[in-house]
């Protein structure tokens, strides 16, 4: 009996905790987020003088690491591709700027300096370009809404906190610098200026790798049978931990996560 009073504690504590936690912390713990472009524009300036726009793109994922190993897991490799045809993704770090409990601002920023020649056709300019310098800041901030389906359809589980962005051009833009022709000359040099870029996006959840293989808000039942149902098979939906096998190790991840919800 002592036992079991014991266990139950530990149980109570650990929903507390999760109840209390940080909005930023929520969305690490969803382990990734749908990024949603909404078109922006962009300018050129130095070889080359030429001003266009950005047309929204498809929504995508941008999973969640550590990349700088400062113990926040918000980084992330945004994908050049699906704004300039670029092979390149750039990391973004993130920051959490301010969190309440109830909201809270991230900044995500970085460079990269890829020194590589491309050719970019995108929006209106067309030309090989070679990339010597890549830098970026993208701010947002993040608010709890009912948990339902991913609005994106792109996150295959339920969401619980959206993204807006927070502040004007100084904290979400986008600078890329090349020489133009993919010739190294001082008189070669351009810059793009990417701004008013409008976007969105939405995270949270509970993950399937602590868990919730059902993709709602909450691990519990659903989870736990749903585990037992698939054991020993390959189902990749009930494989929290991707061995390719639902076993002991994807029951266990379950019962220690047993409770969590959001």
């Amino acid at each position: 009996m002592r036992t079991r009073v014991f266990g139950l504690g530990l149980m109570s504590a650990a929903m507390l905790t999760i109840a209390s936690a940080q909005i930023a912390q929520q969305l690490q713990n969803g382990g990734d987020f749908v990024f949603k472009f909404n078109g922006a524009d962009y300018r050129i300036t130095g070889a080359a003088n030429f001003s266009e726009s950005f047309n929204p793109r498809p929504p995508f994922r941008l999973a969640f690491s550590d990349l700088n190993n400062d113990g926040v897991a918000l980084d992330i490799l945004l994908d050049l591709q699906p704004f300039a045809g670029i092979e390149r993704r750039i990391p973004l770090f993130g920051q959490v700027i301010s969190d309440d409990g109830n909201t809270a601002v991230v900044r995500w920023s970085g460079t990269d300096n890829p020194n590589i020649c491309v050719e970019v056709s995108d929006d209106g300019f067309s030309a090989s370009i070679k990339i010597f310098e890549v830098s970026g800041v993208l701010t947002g901030r993040v608010q709890r809404v009912p948990c339902g389906a991913d609005p994106y359809n792109t996150l295959g589980r339920n969401t619980h906190l959206e993204i807006l962005k927070e502040g004007g051009d100084a904290i979400n833009n986008l600078r890329v610098r090349a020489y133009l022709f993919c010739i190294e000359n001082p008189f070669t040099v351009i810059t793009v200026d990417v701004f008013n870029i409008r976007w969105a996006g939405s995270g949270g959840g509970l993950a399937r790798a602590i868990g919730n293989v059902n993709g709602d808000c909450t691990i519990d039942d659903a989870d736990l049978l749903q585990v037992l149902f698939n054991f020993g098979s390959g189902d990749p939906d009930t494989d929290t931990n991707g061995d390719g096998t639902v076993d002991d190790a994807d029951l266990l991840t379950v019962l220690f996560n047993f409770g969590q919800s959001v």
